[in-house]
């Protein structure tokens, strides 16, 4: 299982606003549990999903302006990063439920 990469302030512009596939942010902290039980499925996914979906995390509390700027107010929070805008996603964080919702975005985005 690889570790997903992370970005922070200094990155974000041009590793997720900027870049030219999807982008699903893992807004997370070192603190939280749930955090850390979703981790080996974003990294399953994001193998399964190389070239089509880029995932990477951000810790809020190292980011908490980018947390605060896109409403994360509790994590995990999954976002949905397409041309630059976010897209909110929640509710689905089960290994299904993620495939299902990259599935769908990578479909729109042909």
């Amino acid at each position: 299982m690889a570790e997903l990469a992370s970005v922070n302030t200094e990155t974000f512009e041009q590793e997720v606003l900027n870049a030219s596939q999807p982008v699903l942010v893992d807004f997370t902290a070192t603190w939280c549990g749930p955090c850390k039980a979703l981790a080996p499925a974003l990294s399953d996914m994001a193998a399964m999903y190389d070239g089509a979906v880029r995932i990477v995390k951000l810790d809020i509390d190292e980011s908490a302006s980018l947390a605060e700027k896109y409403g994360v107010r509790g994590v995990p929070t999954l976002m949905l990063f397409q041309g630059g805008e976010p897209t909110l996603y929640k509710g689905m964080n089960t290994r299904s439920g993620i495939a299902a919702f990259l599935d769908k975005a990578t479909e729109d985005a042909q």
